[in-house]
């Protein structure tokens, strides 16, 4: 990451510390959340556009935990799949990327909206098949990522959520190094319990 990028995200996690005084100290009882989610998934290496073109969808469930202090700990399982053509054969190729993704977030406390930064561990399993070979095998990385709840009154449990999320996660084939992490944005429903 370039020196800049570190002073961008370093200067949003100081806003966003900050702005804690601005959201009412609302105590509450909810223990979990489980969430659906869709958006939108590009993956870094460019390689991948050249075959399966930019970006897709990326489906999948999130379930969280509160544990102190406005921390929260969540397990999140997507499903990304994508079709596209070999370049030198022009023969059709699937791709199918399982991201699991573990880690902590602070959710700010607030009554009808609530910010949330954090991040944590990935480990992506893929598969893909052509004509040429089928690999299947799993990655390890990380990510960061922000967002925001909209809570529906102050009792309520059902929230709408919109998300960004950002993935590193490296892995080689056949001596070539792949870059599976991308960007993703997205929106979801979720019940707090």
């Amino acid at each position: 990451m370039s020196p800049n990028g570190r002073k961008l995200i370093l200067a949003g996690g100081m806003i966003f510390a900050l702005m804690g005084p601005l959201f009412a100290d609302v105590t509450s009882k909810k223990q979990g959340m489980f969430e659906f989610s869709y958006g939108k998934y590009k993956i870094a290496d460019e390689r991948f556009d050249e075959v399966y073109k930019k970006g897709g969808s990326i489906e999948g469930i999130i379930l969280s935990s509160s544990l102190a202090f406005g921390f929260d700990f969540y397990a999140e399982i997507k499903a990304f799949y994508k079709t596209g053509t070999l370049t030198f054969t022009q023969e059709r190729t699937t791709l199918l990327l399982i991201p699991l993704s573990l880690g902590v977030r602070y959710v700010l406390p607030g009554n009808y909206v609530l910010p949330y930064a954090g991040g944590g561990a990935d480990f992506y399993f893929y598969y893909e098949n052509n004509p040429i070979a089928t690999t299947m095998n799993i990655a390890k990385g990380y990510h960061l990522l922000a967002g925001i709840y909209f809570q529906f009154g102050q009792n309520s449990p059902l929230r709408l959520s919109g998300r960004v999320k950002y993935t590193r996660v490296k892995t080689t084939e056949d001596g070539i190094a792949i870059e599976l992490g991308g960007f993703e944005y997205g929106a979801g429903i979720a019940i707090s319990f």
